[in-house]
């Protein structure tokens, strides 16, 4: 009996296979293992590289050799391989730890227009190939009769091989068959690859200043895997300590960026990111900022269309008011003051308040600020502004109400996403700092980093990571899990999440935890990131 058996896949990774084309101190988390097929369902085959591994804009590619073997050792003359390629099922959205909610975001194929499970559907993948159609002859191959899903391709010593390009989105995948296809056989041998999926593949360089503690780098796929990026750490780059990196908070954004720009070696390379465990961002003061008014105060609001906002008013002259903290009905939230107007008859100091800011509504962009943050809501503790309509109830908060009113404190970044400016715009550009001095992770009296500073660091790894795609902070989402009990690693602590009618859940701060919403993971596999022009990958 005639058998076809597939031998061979050049461009396709194997998870915790080591090898590859690793540059020197990077160890890949996946690697070229010869005969591995993807029968485990968890093959990767990499986005924006060629059969080497080496970053190719617009090029992902396999290539798939068959061997046929005959009992006689002779094949009918005119004997092919037809290939076969399927679009499967993203499995994604079926696993038992996805939160029903977030499942038809991850996967709409599989349910009706109701929004109604209808069960696993394929021809769900999302990106375009690189060719069209997507087959590849190999010289002493050849190939004919190609079409989207099939081609034939000569067999040659018992072997015959072809190239297939894939499409360019994270978590797209594919299976492809291979048939003997010859004149006057009922029923064709054939042989078929396990499920092979679209990853993206980042080196990241890691330098860390000598006395910050290392980061928890091995933890980092358990949170980012579900966006198909394989993030490859380099070995550490020891560099002298630099306890801070700009004089005050208002240096902070051009000091930074300056000096990631001086010490990523990598900038600009293809495939490449960096992060920086440093010390801290600007020299702090050693407590919060001085109580400048307690007591109760009315909540107002002024202003048209998009630049309606809230107000309080406090007695005496407090320019350097900074937040007001609000306390009602066991609640307590706490705003920025976004500006202090001094006013007299009588002596008084009208805060307008800095509103809490949601991205909900954002997608895929082009790693730019401006995208970004194009859909917003704006929540006040009275009202939520969306563009220039106001409407209650925001954080519901009485309209008279108790508040604390202080001055700056020693309130700091953890860590930032220094961003590149090109013209007007600023992107992002795959830069991360994390601050491993800050009080949250650092003790300062013993010296040493606090108990449990691993799970700290890693949601703010996970955050300034997920920035490097372009994507927003403070979504307002719970993250993708089920059961219900943290929510999605880019919000704030301080603030209340929302709901599907897009208002606030009350009481839903400081829960947040390290894994992304189901939004933010389905926006980051959709992002092509050698469109960012920030990262300058030519």
């Amino acid at each position: 009996m005639i058998a076809v058996r597939i031998v061979d896949i050049k461009g396709l990774y194997s998870p915790g296979f080591p090898g590859g084309s690793a540059s020197p101190g990077t160890t890949r988390a996946a690697g070229y293992s010869p005969g591995y097929t993807s029968l485990d369902n968890q093959g990767r085959v990499y986005i924006n590289r060629d059969l080497d591994g080496r970053w190719t804009r617009n090029t992902q590619l396999i290539e798939i050799t068959a061997e046929v073997t005959s009992p006689d050792g002779e094949l009918a003359q005119g004997a092919r391989i037809r290939w076969r390629a399927r679009d499967p099922d993203d499995p994604f959205n079926e696993r038992p730890e996805v939160h029903p909610d977030w499942a038809p975001t991850l996967d709409e194929n599989d349910y009706s227009a109701e929004g109604a499970y209808v069960g696993p559907t394929g021809e769900d993948n999302e990106g375009t190939e690189d060719s069209s159609p997507g087959w590849e002859e190999v010289e002493g191959y050849a190939l004919s009769d190609a079409t989207e899903t099939t081609a034939s391709t000569a067999i040659v010593g018992g072997r015959s091989t072809i190239r297939r390009h894939m499409t360019d989105i994270a978590g797209d995948n594919l299976i492809l068959r291979a048939e003997i296809d010859a004149e006057g056989l009922a029923e064709g041998a054939a042989d078929e690859t396990g499920i092979m999926t679209l990853w993206r593949r980042i080196d990241v360089e890691y330098i860390r200043m000598e006395s910050a503690p290392a980061l928890p780098l091995e933890q980092v796929p358990a949170h980012l895997d579900q966006v198909f990026t394989q993030f490859d750490f380099s070995e550490e780059r020891v560099i002298e300590d630099r306890q801070h990196l700009a004089p005050d908070a208002g240096a902070l954004g051009e000091q930074a960026s300056r000096f990631v720009s001086e010490i990523f070696s990598h900038a600009g390379e293809p495939g490449w990111f960096c992060l920086i465990a440093a010390l801290e961002p600007h020299p702090l003061p050693d407590a919060p900022g001085e109580v400048l008014f307690r007591g109760t105060v009315a909540i107002l609001d002024g202003g048209e269309g998009e630049r309606r906002r809230e107000f309080v008013e406090i007695p005496g002259d407090h320019p350097d008011a900074s937040s007001v903290s609000f306390r009602w009905d066991g609640y307590q939230i706490a705003f920025g003051v976004a500006s202090a107007i001094a006013l007299s008859d009588p002596p008084r100091t009208r805060l307008w308040l800095e509103p809490h800011d949601i991205q909900s509504q954002f997608t895929a962009g082009d790693g730019s600020l401006a995208h970004a943050y194009r859909d917003r809501l704006f929540f006040f503790p009275r009202a939520r502004r969306s563009g220039a309509a106001w409407e209650p109830p925001g954080y519901g908060i009485p309209a008279r109400v108790q508040v604390e009113v202080r001055g700056e404190g020693a309130a700091y970044a953890a860590g930032m996403s220094p961003t590149i400016e090109l013209g007007s715009t600023r992107y992002f550009a795959g830069r991360t700092i994390l601050f491993t001095h800050h009080r949250a992770f650092w003790d300062p009296e013993r010296a040493q980093p606090r108990s449990g500073y691993e799970q700290r660091t890693l949601h703010t790894i996970v955050h300034e990571l997920t920035h490097a795609f372009g994507m927003p902070h403070k979504c307002g989402f719970f993250d993708y899990r089920t059961p219900r009990q943290t929510t999605c690693c880019m919000n704030y602590r301080s603030h209340w999440m929302i709901g599907a009618d897009q208002q606030l859940i009350p009481g839903t701060a400081g829960q947040v935890g390290e894994g992304l919403c189901g939004r933010h993971m389905k926006e980051t596999r959709r992002v092509r990131l050698e469109n960012n022009r920030g990262l300058r990958w030519r």
